[in-house]
């Protein structure tokens, strides 16, 4: 047997491993650098039997509880190959750990001596990595009680349940604790139409019928979540056949699409499968879940829902849920994360038999809430309802659902008892163990490197203040020093060296065969539509087919809009950070092969705190492009844009004219000429997108300059600050000490905020 060790650090993402006590040889398969564990995990078993040439392994695991549960996992899937495992658990400091010392290094910063890390800018900074957002979203087809599930989760009625299928709009819901929910709404043009301080199910169903809402951003109280821990965002999307607005099939699109890592509750109705709907949506769901490893399955929560709906002898939950494993296995997807729910009976509990005593059966009682009650009797009375043993929970928070419903047995609270087995407690849990092990532990990793670049800036500075204040005997060198920086930093030969080399980063040719790539992979989808197209079709069957195809347009429109978005996004990110690495180097050579006694001016180290470490904040500011409402009659329409895809098809019409006086419709034809000004137009957008990511360069250009002058402002008046050091003379023992004590305390602080990352 071979004994592993493995350190997995989540906040760093760092792996150490060793085997027999021996580091890992260079060339080996088990490097793991800058890769979450979630991503390796599951092809653990296989590498160690490559490296080792054994089938039994000892591992000894240090690290987190739900990263442990993961390793815990890889085990027991290893047994069914044949490999054995004992497994080990050496814990580390949790989560919770993190945040509290974070708190307690971010008050004592506060209240330190340094003026500069008191700054506006540095407190926005640790509050924006500390109440990032982390979105939820929901997708489900028609009837499958999305509406009601969101409910059920708000623990009030909010959102409009009817059974067809009623959203029409983007509701987003923000978690914010607050007593009431408010909400602003936008039109499809991104303008604020209205804002309600109070919202109610009644606004929201007029919202929902109203035809130039297009998104409702609401804030409130998600009760399963507290604000500070992350603000948790509920996404409700339209149904894919159910969308005034192409824009939002885009969305749905974009969330499901691999570059995508927020939560995805995926409702399903388990009385009605194999949707038609649901085809297009799961190839993009499987697709995304081919990259990331287990990360990447563990964001789709596949919540199969009304599974208390079978009348008896009519079908079994366990059968229920093979048949739904077994389709999303014909649809590409393995190994998914199923959560049996009935989201009407949690709703019920905590909305209508939220002031009942009891789920006992009353003579007095309404209809409605007789109808609740039994509802929920049903899960008490009958095992097979016990949905909570079925949802393939973490054993930490299977350990806490299960004290939940011990607690609930204990009271003889039956009403708890029926909540629990509903399953929505469980689907709860899977989010904030989401939450937990990927979304808070980046950000403590983006909150910790905030304070280190601007620590490691104020110690650079302090201690050339205090090398300058050692080294009298040197002042007019250092004087000079300074002085041939500034020169250097005012130069205009400088600045038109620096922005010549800015000019010079072009990605015109890689942009263009990415996006020849996209348009190759949309012209092949529509080739197997016009080979698939029966020759002769009946005039009923040509128009049916005409449907399915304009359903395959809107889909792959959708589908062509987030590639050709993501692939500028790539574009203008690589642009910014070649833009940043010039300008890092700038700084660097000002002071290069300067030094005087020991005094080191490196503008570069006083200044990395102010040098922008992520570009994708300003570059969010700088990409928005307005929207200009197209009109309705025919035009030449200037407006059409590749980003906008309701513009996309405006003036083609319907080929309804080709089959009205045949008794035939030739169906390849028909597929030809219903898809030409299709593929005309994606052509067409493709060029748009390419003309709209040189646009943007130049635009994040412009803006990046203006910012490098700031930044450039910023280190005259740290140099200026240095000539003044070094001009005085007087009480130099006084500023000796008050550097020293400063140092001291920047090292104190320093080494506690390093220490926040271990485990």
């Amino acid at each position: 047997m071979r004994e592993i060790f493995i350190k997995y650090n989540p906040y760093k993402l760092v792996t150490e491993i060793k085997i027999d006590g021996e580091p890992l040889k260079k060339n080996s398969k088990l490097n793991f650098e800058d890769r979450r564990l979630q991503e390796w995990v599951e092809t653990l078993p296989d590498l160690l039997f490559e490296e080792c040439s054994t089938r039994d392994f000892k591992i000894i695991f240090h690290g987190t509880i739900p990263d442990y549960e993961d390793m815990v996992g890889m085990v027991e899937d290893a047994e069914k190959r044949d490999i054995h495992i004992e497994l080990e658990h050496i814990p580390a400091k949790e989560v919770k750990d993190k945040e509290d010392a974070i708190q307690e290094v971010f008050d004592e910063i506060q209240n330190g001596p340094f003026d500069e890390l008191r700054q506006p800018d540095v407190i926005k900074a640790f509050n924006l990595a500390k109440s990032s957002d982390f979105e939820v979203n929901v997708v489900a087809t028609m009837s499958a009680g999305k509406s009601t599930l969101i409910n059920s989760l708000l623990q009030q009625r909010l959102m409009p349940a009817k059974q067809e299928a009623c959203t029409a709009t983007i509701t987003e819901i923000k978690d914010n604790d607050a007593e009431h929910f408010m909400a602003k709404v936008y039109d499809k043009d991104g303008h604020l139409i209205q804002t309600h301080p109070e919202l109610t199910y009644a606004i929201m169903d007029q919202l929902n019928s109203n035809p130039d809402v297009s998104k409702i951003h609401a804030e409130g109280n998600i009760p399963f979540v507290t604000a500070d821990d992350v603000a948790l965002v509920l996404v409700d999307t339209p149904g894919p056949n159910n969308s005034r607005d192409p824009e939002h099939k885009a969305a749905t699109y974009r969330m499901l699409s691999e570059s995508s890592k927020t939560v995805v509750l995926y409702i399903m109705n388990a009385t009605q499968l194999a949707v038609n709907d649901d085809f297009n949506l799961l190839s993009h769901v499987a697709d995304s879940m081919k990259v990331g490893g287990k990360q990447s399955r563990d964001r789709f929560i596949f919540v199969v829902n009304k599974l208390d709906d079978f009348k008896k002898g009519e079908d079994s939950v366990e059968s229920a849920i093979t048949k739904v494993r077994d389709y999303l296995k014909d649809n590409g997807i393995e190994n998914p994360n199923i959560y049996p729910a009935s989201a009407l009976t949690a709703l019920n509990i905590r909305t209508i038999l939220s002031e009942c005593d009891s789920i006992a059966a009353d003579d007095d009682d309404e209809e409605d809430v007789d109808e609740a009650k039994a509802k929920a009797r049903k899960f008490t009375k009958n095992e097979e309802m016990f949905f909570e043993k079925r949802a393939p929970l973490t054993p930490s928070a299977r350990g806490q659902v299960e004290n939940m419903l011990a607690e609930a047995i204990a009271n003889g609270d039956k009403k708890q008892q029926a909540l629990i087995h509903s399953g929505i407690i469980s689907i709860e849990a899977a989010i904030k163990m989401y939450v937990q092990k990927y979304a808070k532990t980046a950000k403590i990793k983006n909150i910790v490197d905030t304070f280190i670049k601007k620590l490691e800036s104020a110690h650079s500075f302090e201690t050339t203040k205090q090398e300058i204040a050692t080294n009298q005997d040197k002042q007019q060198e250092i004087l000079e020093e300074i002085e041939i920086i500034k020169k250097k930093l005012a130069s205009g030969e400088d600045a038109k060296k620096f922005k010549g080399q800015i000019e010079k980063i072009n990605y015109d040719k890689e942009i263009r065969k990415l996006a020849d790539s996209v348009m190759e992979g949309a012209q092949a989808k529509i080739t197997q539509q016009l080979t698939s197209t029966d020759v002769k079709l009946s005039k009923r069957d040509a128009e049916s087919i005409c449907q399915v195809f304009a359903k395959f347009a809107e889909g792959l429109q959708a589908e062509v809009q987030v590639k050709l978005e993501n692939l500028i996004s790539n574009h203008i990110q690589k642009n910014a950070e070649d833009l940043l690495g010039e300008y890092k180097k700038k700084i660097a050579e000002l002071a290069q092969d300067i030094k005087v006694g020991n005094v080191e001016l490196n503008p570069f180290e006083m200044m990395q705190g102010d040098i922008i470490s992520d570009t994708s904040s300003l570059i969010g500011e700088m990409t928005r492009s307005e929207r200009v409402k197209v009109g309705e009659e025919w035009v030449e329409n200037t407006s059409k844009k590749w980003y906008k895809p309701w513009t996309w098809l405006q003036e083609k019409g319907h080929y309804k004219d080709i089959y009205e006086d045949k008794e035939y419709v030739d169906g390849t034809e028909l597929a030809q000429r219903f898809f030409a000004p299709i593929q005309e137009l994606l052509y067409e957008n493709s060029a748009s997108a390419v003309e709209y990511a040189k646009e943007q360069t130049r635009a994040i250009k412009k803006a990046f300059a203006k910012k490098f002058d700031e930044l450039d402002a910023v280190l005259s008046e740290k140099l200026k600050e240095l000539e003044a050091c070094a001009k005085d003379n007087a009480n130099i023992e006084a500023r000796i000490k008050e550097t020293q004590d400063r140092l001291a305390w920047l090292e104190n602080i320093q080494e506690k905020v390093n220490n926040i990352l271990e485990i």
